[in-house]
């Protein structure tokens, strides 16, 4: 893995691991919906708002593990820059959808808590 292609793994980690501890931890407390998760679904109640700020914020950070994780394992068995950058569009993608979509399911499933 070149140099320059680590640094972009380490940011988007970091992104993903700020981001999930800010929506986990540093949420707006409802009705103040500033901070936080926002979609229609979440803002409907308190307990709504709490469950999707949560979800998002545990699944940013698992997914900001995994990216330094994968981040590693290329570095460590020196993986081409073909199956690094592909690696990285894989993984960025399905962290955006597993943040945005699985929160939203939840709170669907649940019918706004």
């Amino acid at each position: 893995m070149k140099p320059g292609l680590l640094i972009v793994y380490a940011v988007l980690g970091l992104i993903l691991l700020i981001t999930g501890w800010g929506v986990l931890k540093k949420h707006s407390i409802y009705p103040s919906t500033q901070v936080g998760y926002h979609v229609e679904d979440a803002i409907k109640s308190r307990k709504a708002w709490e469950l999707a700020n949560r979800a998002a914020g545990k699944l940013s950070l698992v997914c900001g593990v995994v990216v330094w994780l994968l981040m590693a394992v290329l570095w460590l068995t020196k993986a081409s820059l073909g199956l690094c950058l592909g690696m990285l569009f894989i993984v960025a993608i399905a962290a955006v959808c597993l943040v945005i979509f699985v929160p939203l399911g939840l709170l669907r499933k649940n019918k706004g808590a």
